[in-house]
């Protein structure tokens, strides 16, 4: 979880510099990184929904 957390302070790192009037160059490597940070936060996401799904499946079989 650490992990994810620190891509998150990394994306708004990115943010604030983007705002900052970054050159055009810059901004645009930013936005690169950026991207692909979101990506793998996202897919982290996505990982720990379906691990809760699979943990309120086993909850309802115990019902």
């Amino acid at each position: 979880m650490k992990d994810f957390e620190k891509k998150l302070q990394r994306l708004d790192e990115i943010i604030a510099q983007i705002e900052s009037n970054e050159t055009l160059a810059d901004a645009l490597e930013l936005y690169k990184e950026g991207i692909a940070l979101a990506a793998e936060a996202g897919n982290a996401l996505n990982m720990i929904d379906k691990e809760i799904q699979v943990l309120e499946k086993g909850d309802e079989n115990e019902l």
